[in-house]
């Protein structure tokens, strides 16, 4: 299972209300994804056991971001805009750290 993507809420953006409503809908990546993605990948875990391999999707900007998903219950993570912003050493990053977790 893929757990999660994008959001529609806006809860965590500091950005003003005039120029959220001026961008308008669609979906949102990123840091402000990375608590809520957290969550749902522990309720996740919780309720699907260990049997059943989850990957941990959404507000991925660092390593410790990719550790907190694991920690959580994800098998595996997969990142995006992320990747974007740092680039394909971003990768190495975060399975260099993965390594280190125990």
């Amino acid at each position: 299972m893929i757990a999660t993507n994008t959001t529609i809420s806006r809860e965590e953006l500091t950005t003003s209300a005039e120029t959220i409503s001026r961008i308008g809908n669609g979906g949102l990546s990123g840091k402000p994804l990375s608590k809520k993605s957290t969550e749902v990948i522990s309720f996740l875990r919780s309720k699907l056991g260990k049997n059943y391999p989850i990957i941990g999707v959404g507000g991925i900007m660092s390593a410790d971001n990719a550790i907190e998903k694991i920690k959580a219950g994800a098998d595996l993570v997969q990142v995006y805009t992320g990747f974007i912003y740092e680039g394909p050493g971003f990768v190495k990053k975060i399975c260099k750290e993965i390594i280190n977790i125990n």
